[in-house]
């Protein structure tokens, strides 16, 4: 099997599609000889950071001389993106041996009794088998939606991680804070420990309750354990101190004020599970931690984020409000997201320009609906396209020295940015 034909199977998959439950993808997990249960998981859930989280924890334990596996989601190019060793993407050949026995299982499901899985579901019994055979120290793992009813649920971890929390997939999740708090909870095992980003929104009480159900030690990080020395151009030099852990002189190669509680909520959960580790470690991993998509200079003067709900747009728009620059939009979002609360939050800045584009790989929404939106909340000049690709060449070529560009909206519009500057640096070398 080549690769492009795992693709192409895997592809035919529905990305959300019907789903025989946790207990369907628990039998084929037995069916595998269980994989998931040779690795020690750190299980990452939330609606905004999951990722940055996770990268920073792995930074760490890698620096500490930890082999490492980190599964995370979605992808933005390569769906090798999701399968990580030390942070290096599993080969090609890794995820067709992987993928191999799932495609059988499911070939013959009917034999066993088994219903059909999700695409995610299936990313899931990938990386167990992957990482199981890798043997690492330590499986970072990141939920794909939610937390209770979340594949990921279903390893036994060491410790719980629940990062910044906010409406996003109301009509899955739920149309409130506690509500959707009560699914990320979801992940909380008895007794074992949970760390939680307590942005004092209503989540706090039911993390909590659901945690003293279980008999789970809540260490709570928030903004307040912070403390900023110097934020220039691409790096932020700041401290963090809570009750658990205290670290000095911390600086991190990002110009995302909000990337600084992610790494507090890494350090925190790190301390707890390594206590003895060293200060010098501890900076030293944070410090090298790079995450794609998050404030992301994919060029000079250009900058990629993912946001994609109100709540990573209100860190955005938060910084953005601080700097000096003069900085112009390129936007695009999927259709089933809050955008007009994030088009009104985002309409705070003095854009120079609005150059608004559809999503090609998603359910991206129409351009026009999009750009009445922006009309009704911004003075700035507004251009629509077809494509991202030829938004994104205008947008660049109307940069002057001294402006900056961000593109916003969603992981699936960072994927495409990505994939076109990837094929102009393949033109570029021919």
């Amino acid at each position: 099997m080549t690769y492009e034909e795992m693709l192409d199977e895997i592809g035919r998959i529905p990305m959300f599609g019907a789903s025989g439950g946790l207990e369907n993808v628990k039998k084929y997990l037995s069916l595998m000889d269980h994989p998931e249960r040779n690795l020690q998981v750190i299980h990452v859930a939330g609606t905004n950071g999951k990722g940055s989280v996770c990268a920073f924890m792995e930074s760490v334990l890698r620096t500490a001389g930890y082999k490492t596996a980190l599964f995370t989601s979605p992808h933005l190019v390569r769906i090798n993106e999701r399968f990580r060793i030390n942070f290096q993407e599993c080969s090609n050949q890794d995820l067709i041996d992987a993928w191999i026995p799932v495609k059988e299982l499911l070939e013959d499901r009917e034999k066993y009794g088994l219903s059909m899985l999700t695409y995610y579901e299936i990313m899931f019994l990938m990386g167990m088998q992957i990482f199981s055979r890798e043997k690492p120290d330590y499986c970072i793992l990141e939920t794909g939606l939610g937390g209770r009813l979340d594949a990921t649920v279903l390893t036994e971890p060491i410790l719980c991680v629940i990062t910044s929390i906010s409406l996003d997939h109301m009509s899955i999740l739920g149309g409130t804070i506690p509500e959707i708090a009560g699914e990320k909870a979801g992940i909380i095992k008895k007794g074992v420990p949970v760390v939680f980003l307590d942005e004092e929104n209503g989540a706090a009480p039911v993390i909590f309750q659901n945690a003293a159900e279980k008999g789970a030690e809540v260490l709570t990080v928030s903004y307040r354990d912070v403390t900023f020395f110097k934020n220039v151009a691409k790096t932020i030099d700041f401290s963090m101190e809570n009750r658990y852990y205290r670290l000095n002189s911390v600086n991190i190669a990002s110009r995302a004020p909000y990337q600084t509680v992610n790494a507090a909520l890494a350090m925190t959960a790190i301390h707890r599970i390594l206590p003895e580790l060293p200060d010098r470690i501890m900076r030293e991993g944070i410090r090298r931690m790079r995450w794609p998509g998050r404030m992301e200079e994919i060029a000079p003067d250009i900058y990629l984020d993912g946001a994609h709900n109100p709540g990573a747009v209100e860190q955005i728009v938060r910084m953005l409000s601080q700097d000096e620059d003069i900085w112009s939009l390129l936007f695009a979002v999927c259709s089933d997201k809050d955008y007009e609360s994030m088009i009104s939050m985002l309409s705070a800045i003095p854009w120079k320009h609005i150059y608004i584009t559809k999503i090609e790989t998603a359910r991206g929404a129409g351009v026009a609906t999009v750009a009445e939106c922006f009309g009704r909340y911004s003075d700035a000049p507004i251009t629509i396209y077809g494509t991202s690709g030829e938004a994104f060449e205008d947008a660049c070529g109307q940069l002057v020295q001294g402006e900056k560009l961000l593109c916003l909206g969603s992981l699936y519009l960072a994927g495409e940015l990505k994939q076109i500057l990837d094929r102009k640096g393949k033109r570029g070398k021919s």
